[in-house]
């Protein structure tokens, strides 16, 4: 009897001992557990504590370290160079140059009575004649083709007596028309130097006719020389451009044979 209570007794310390240890764990395990819910706690509140190991980007800037001052390197200091001073050159002083004394001048003295400004001219040519062409209908009112003019001075005077070549296309040149010989072609054309010549006196014709002035008496050798460039007359085939009228200007006003 007295044997198996003591066994009995020993066991109950045993399990006492047993349920003991089991409470402590209990207890550690439980304590840990409101301090782990103390932590959610705080991180929920303020996501940015230290202890949060995983904090929110955007917070402020944990605290770090002091980074280390970089030391000054010594540099060894080179000996001052020695610059030489600037010496001073004394300029001459210009001599004052004379003030020119303001001539007066004289006042223009009016001409009386007063001269006549010339009438400007055309400017001299190669030739003592330049000629122009003026394309228009015949006088006569029929199919005929031509070509007519009259030469005068720069005043607008008539200057007879120059012999005129004319060349239609298929007949030979000939000095045929001397201007002012015709007095029906003065009266026709207004001037008392006016010339004609028919190219094809029935029908309108596309015609290219060359014309050219020469002088008026021959020289040593017999010979006419000319007093004019070649001018070119285009007519039409139609009423309007039937006749081209050359008009000869003398520009040598000094010249002899006018």
């Amino acid at each position: 009897m007295a044997y198996g209570a003591r066994n009995t007794g020993h066991g109950i310390r045993h399990k006492m001992r047993g349920v003991s240890f089991l409470n402590l764990l209990s207890i550690l395990l439980l304590a840990l557990t409101g301090l782990l819910l103390l932590a959610y706690l705080a991180i929920l509140i303020n996501p940015y504590v230290s202890f949060n190991p995983f904090p929110p980007p955007g917070g402020p800037a944990r605290t770090q370290g002091p980074t280390p001052t970089p030391t000054a390197t010594f540099t060894p200091a080179l000996p001052p160079t020695w610059t030489p001073t600037a010496t001073f050159t004394a300029m001459p002083i210009p001599s004052p140059t004379p003030t020119r004394t303001p001539t007066r001048t004289p006042s223009p003295t009016p001409t009386w009575p007063p001269t006549a400004t010339p009438t400007p001219r055309a400017t001299r040519a190669p030739y003592p004649f330049t000629c122009q062409v003026e394309y228009r209908a015949n006088l006569y009112g029929i199919p005929w083709s031509g070509v007519a003019g009259h030469l005068q001075d720069l005043d607008g005077n008539p200057l007879p007596g120059y012999h005129v070549a004319v060349n239609c296309p298929g007949i030979p040149e000939t000095l045929d028309q001397v201007a002012g010989a015709d007095a029906r072609y003065n009266l026709m054309y207004d001037s008392g130097a006016a010339w004609e010549r028919a190219c094809d006196p029935s029908a309108y014709r596309a015609l290219d006719i060359r014309v050219r002035i020469y002088d008026k008496y021959p020289s040593q050798d017999g010979t006419f020389h000319p007093v004019s460039d070649w001018i070119q007359v285009q007519l039409g085939d139609w009423a309007t451009r039937s006749l081209g009228y050359i008009t000869c200007t003398l520009n040598w006003e000094e010249w002899k044979n006018r």
